[in-house]
């Protein structure tokens, strides 16, 4: 299981006004990078975070559904992503990947991560790729030491003292081309954290305000799918949750009015326009995320999706409305969950109504989560 939660929503006009297959109502201009996948995505409407009063700080509760309005003096509960690692990561070498950004812009100040345990404390996430890629395949090593070895184009794999060849005769050829396939995708992302340390150090042209983007936001949020995709490859874990950024992809997209300015696009028809950029990049690496998943074969020679139940979400819908959020569900990991489809709710059905559905289905054994009133038959066909 996947979680993902993406801060500011997006503009009023990326929101499908009715409900139907996206094949035959088509694709609104925020959705369009999806295209490829339209089958395979599908956008719920009329969610509400039952209790939540602060824009500002959503994210604090996106995975708990604990109710507040002071965020100093919140009483969290438990996250549904930790109920799924509960239960699905019992003989994983990690009980969950949790993920996050030092970007916090739109997510809440006070927020670690998205993840919190069953004290209601927060969980810190891992906030780069580097800090991801140490943990995968450098646990011995310190960040520094990574870092001079990725300099000087050395592999982990150098360390694995692992010849392929020398055991070719000895593996089918199945079993070679994924090893072949897992040698590939960690050069691939030590040739990606390479390019993001040799530019580290290279200022930018000065513009007119100060972003803390010295790695390009939107190369680091690849890098993390990356990594997310082999880790549940090679069977590391099977939950994560990743606190997107978004102040710093807007910046690697050459935009210079801060996020938050950004979300009040009614001001001016410059924020309106870069507003709908910002919605058609975040969509587009929603959409490379699921490349990915599409693209890697599990130890059974099965894709990665197919097993995969993954949910991609904001707190706010447009401006400053906590009402009728986002959330996109995509996987096969649920046989009969509709996919293709906007799908509008009830008015004000409760987001926990959602979770519980996702962990019943997922094989979790509860009947009841955070405030939830029940699952939502409307998911399933």
């Amino acid at each position: 299981m996947i979680f993902l939660g993406q801060g500011y929503g997006f503009l009023p006009e990326f929101y499908p006004t009715e409900s139907g297959k996206f094949s035959e109502i088509g694709l609104t201009e925020g959705m369009s990078p999806l295209k490829k996948h339209q089958d395979d995505i599908t956008l719920l409407g009329n969610l509400l975070n039952v209790g939540t009063t602060n824009p500002h700080n959503g994210s604090l509760t996106f995975l708990t559904g604990a109710a507040y309005s002071n965020p100093n003096a919140i009483k969290n509960t438990v996250s549904c992503d930790q109920v799924a690692a509960e239960y699905l990561c019992r003989d994983t070498r990690y009980s969950h990947l949790t993920l996050s950004t030092e970007d916090t812009a739109g997510h809440g100040n006070r927020c670690l991560s998205m993840a919190w345990d069953k004290t209601g404390s927060p969980i810190p996430g891992l906030n780069t790729s580097l800090s991801l890629y140490e943990k995968l395949f450098s646990a011995t090593e310190s960040n520094e030491a990574v870092m001079r070895r990725i300099q000087t184009r050395r592999s982990v794999l150098d360390g694995m003292k692992v010849n392929a060849n020398s055991i070719s005769h000895q593996i089918a050829k199945t079993d070679k081309e994924k090893l072949d396939e897992f040698y590939q995708t960690i050069r691939q992302v030590e040739l990606g954290l390479k390019r993001q340390l040799d530019w580290a150090t290279t200022p930018k042209p000065t513009a007119p305000y100060g972003h803390p983007d010295k790695i390009d936001g939107e190369s680091e949020v690849k890098l993390m799918f990356d990594m997310i995709a082999l880790a549940f490859q090679t069977d590391q874990t099977r939950v994560s949750s990743y606190m997107m950024p978004s102040q710093s992809v807007l910046s690697s997209m050459g935009i210079t009015i801060p996020v938050h300015a950004l979300s009040h696009y009614n001001i001016s028809e410059e924020r309106k326009v870069n507003a709908g950029y910002r919605d058609k990049k975040c969509t587009e690496l929603f959409g490379y995320l699921l490349d990915r998943l599409k693209e890697k074969k599990d130890v059974n020679g099965e894709r990665i999706y197919d097993s995969c139940i993954v949910s991609y979400g904001s707190n706010i819908k447009s401006t400053h409305s906590i009402k009728d959020f986002p959330l996109f569900l995509t996987g096969g990991g649920i046989k009969n969950l509709r996919l293709g489809e906007s799908i509008i709710l009830p008015e004000d059905t409760p987001l926990a109504n959602v979770w519980l559905t996702l962990l019943q289905q997922a094989g979790v054994k509860i009947d009841r989560f955070s405030h939830s009133t029940g699952p939502l038959p409307q998911l399933l066909v």
